[in-house]
């Protein structure tokens, strides 16, 4: 299912009656997702975010529920808990679709600001802040559905990796990430894919954190250097005084350690690597959209970019 699937008033009815819920009164498409299709339904019971999958087979995206239910009980006020179907189900079953349903929130996708980016980095604060259990360790590695560092060297010598890609990387790290791959960095629960469109604002602030579809355990570094690569833009570029707010909300909540702040810029590299990777795998060796098979493009530029950045004010601060 690479397209958008079409569901109308009739259908949207059957999939809310797998949850006591209905009748649909009102149903409107959403432009935004990827890997799902999503809708607004307005029934008796309320006003409902209807998606259907489009692109994850059923265990991700019954992972994916796990994850969110998981926060909801660790108390993450951002994030969406997903409604249960009579039968007590997270993920329905509807013919050939199937799907999750989420209370509706009203708000909007924002515009990079520093206001923006230091709601953002709070959130994204609190995600990295909280008491885990046990149970973490029943939910899926970030590796089962997105890219880190060790996962980004590894294929680099696959035979599938784009030229352009392998070069990219290996002009922004000549050492193909020695110093970093020799750390352990703190872990837990992170977003994979915190990018500011993957928010909602109302009122000016941060009211959700969605499509957590890349969700797992890892490293909090790599999905602080992901935020940052994709919320910190003006003109397309990660520019230092947005990231700087970024890091002044996320450090309300959370700090910093000493070695994470050390290869933070190589982290804000790395994210830009990582979503590179998910689009190539995703656009241009798969066919979940093939208009965007060359987009991740525009992420090395971003990279190469951000990291003559870095070299001019280096070599700058050496000149003074």
């Amino acid at each position: 299912m690479g397209s958008y699937t079409k569901v109308g008033l009739t259908q949207a009815s059957e999939i809310l009656e797998l949850y006591g819920l209905g009748p649909v009164s009102e149903l409107s498409a959403l432009s935004l997702g990827i890997s799902n299709s999503n809708y607004r339904v307005i029934a008796e019971d309320g006003t409902w975010l209807l998606k259907i999958s489009n692109d994850k087979g059923i265990e991700e995206l019954k992972q994916e529920q796990e994850i969110l239910t998981y926060l909801h009980e660790r108390g993450y006020r951002y994030s969406l808990r997903p409604h249960r179907t009579l039968k007590g189900e997270k993920v329905y079953h509807y013919g050939q679709y199937f799907g999750v349903l989420f209370p509706f929130i009203e708000g909007i996708p924002p515009g990079p600001s520093d206001q923006t980016c230091r709601d953002i980095g709070q959130a994204l604060g609190e995600l990295h802040s909280l008491n885990h259990t046990s149970e973490l360790h029943s939910l899926r590695d970030h590796n089962e559905v997105g890219f880190g560092a060790k996962e980004i060297v590894s294929y680099l010598d696959d035979k599938s990796c784009p030229q352009d890609f392998k070069d990219c990387f290996e002009n922004v790290f000549p050492s193909r990430l020695k110093g970093f791959l020799d750390h352990d960095f703190e872990r837990g629960i992170i977003h994979g894919d915190l990018y500011y469109d993957n928010t909602l604002f109302h009122q000016n602030r941060v009211c959700a954190v969605l499509d957590f579809e890349q969700s797992g355990r890892g490293e909090y570094l790599i999905d602080l250097g992901i935020s940052l690569s994709g919320t910190c833009l003006e003109k397309g570029r990660v520019i230092h005084p947005l990231v700087d707010s970024f890091i002044q909300g996320y450090e309300t909540v959370r700090k910093l350690s000493g070695r994470e702040l050390e290869f933070l810029h190589d982290a804000i590299c790395i994210g830009l690597f990582s979503i590179a990777l998910w689009r190539i795998k995703r656009f241009t060796e798969g066919n979940l959209n093939p208009l965007m098979s060359d987009s991740y493009r525009e992420l090395l530029q971003r990279a190469m970019s951000y990291r003559q950045t870095l070299s001019h004010q280096s070599n700058h601060s050496n000149k003074e």
